[in-house]
């Protein structure tokens, strides 16, 4: 079997995180697993054509961190009459960012026999547009359409999206391709404890009293402001510093212009961007808290990253955090600052209460990488052999 997954978002992306991160920890297990040979591709939009990536440059750049970029990017080109009976499309990568657009390209790998599985983190852009570009909510909108359309299979990370996309086909009155869900996985735990000496000193400085964490992209659906604002309710007076940890995104000036004005800004709220894994594991292990108060995600990986390093979540009380890890959070109503607060307070006040938290974060049962690729594998090999 061949399998021809589309990278070019990826190739072309300045940060690794969210779904490239997905994207880069399945292509490098994919690539050693014999399912069948891995084929990237980059489309190159001046020459209307896909050229092949280099699959052990791919490899040594993204895992070890060798080599150039572009030089990954190979001279050889892949004709899409290639792309037929005996291979498997995956759109693993932010696809719909891609100029070659699904509903264009879908109907023609199908018509030559190709197979087509999509990995649907969310649907955010048709159930919240509103924190979405409005490109990206175009581009999406032909994306989810061309594999509800053509799609064989469907790769979900949780149930919630399941729901989402029944609701959405019942509206639409199509009929939903066999949906599988896989969740992400997360290797933190594996790590070594990072020491001050591995981290800047003002990631160390910044750790140096008890702090409320929050990790990912700074954009509205992730509702950075109510950490703003729950430090000058309350948070400050009880001794915290927060600290944001993810590189700023669209639309969010406003929030940036607030946080860089703020009189604590570089002793008490700081913000990091471009961070390794090194670092984001150094604030994971010693965060009081993590803070995951997005108002819609398709999975809510930092969640699970931050209990596998043993610190406490305070996560808004949405459907796919429940699912996830439920049991394992301390959950609060979406936007409330006083109960954000008064949950930290609670912990502060009962020591006892926040250590046997901790204890039972020990018993949560996580994925690793290697089991989603293993699963994901699974899905490929299945349609592939349904034809």
């Amino acid at each position: 079997m061949k399998i021809y997954v589309d990278v070019s978002v990826l190739t072309l992306a300045t940060f690794v995180t969210g779904i490239q991160r997905v994207t880069r920890e399945i292509i490098v297990r994919l690539q050693e697993s014999p399912i069948g040979e891995v084929i990237l591709l980059h489309y190159n939009a001046a020459e209307d054509i896909y050229h092949r990536i280099d699959n052990k440059a791919f490899r040594n750049y993204y895992v070890l961190h060798q080599g150039v970029k572009e030089h990954m990017i190979t001279e050889e080109t892949v004709a899409l009459s290639e792309i037929g009976r005996g291979a498997v499309f995956f759109d693993l990568d932010a696809a719909w960012m891609c100029r070659l657009k699904r509903s264009w390209l879908l109907p023609i790998l199908k018509k030559q026999g190709a197979r087509i599985v999509a990995h649907i983190y969310d649907i955010i852009s048709v159930t919240h547009p509103q924190y979405c570009l409005e490109r990206g909510v175009y581009n999406f909108m032909d994306y989810i359409g061309g594999h509800l359309q053509y799609a064989d299979a469907i790769i979900v990370n949780a149930q919630a999206t399941v729901a989402e996309l029944e609701k959405l086909c019942g509206r639409i009155g199509c009929s939903l391709p066999p949906c599988y869900v896989v969740m992400l996985g997360a290797d933190f735990k594996e790590r070594k404890a990072v020491e001050d000496h591995a981290v800047d000193a003002g990631l160390v400085q910044a750790a140096d009293s008890p702090y409320l964490l929050m990790v990912g992209t700074i954009e509205p659906r992730k509702n950075h402001k109510l950490l703003l604002k729950a430090y000058d309710y309350s948070l400050k007076e009880q001794g915290y510093h927060i600290i944001f940890a993810g590189y700023m995104g669209w639309k969010m000036e406003k929030f940036e212009k607030a946080l860089k004005a703020h009189p604590d800004y570089g002793r008490g709220v700081y913000h990091f961007t471009d961070l390794k894994d090194e670092a984001i594991s150094y604030l994971y292990q010693h965060a009081k808290f993590l803070v995951f108060a997005s108002y819609t995600e398709g999975f809510g990986l930092p969640i699970i990253e931050s209990i596998q390093r043993g610190t406490p979540v305070l996560a808004a009380d949405v459907a796919v955090y429940r699912e996830i890890a439920g049991e394992y959070c301390i959950l609060f109503e979406q936007d409330n600052v006083q109960e954000l607060c008064r949950r930290v307070e609670e912990y502060d006040r009962e020591p006892e209460r926040y250590a046997l938290l901790k204890e039972k974060m020990k018993e949560f049962w996580f994925w690793t990488w290697d089991m989603a690729a293993a699963e994901m594998e699974e899905v490929l090999a299945t349609v592939e052999k349904d034809k």
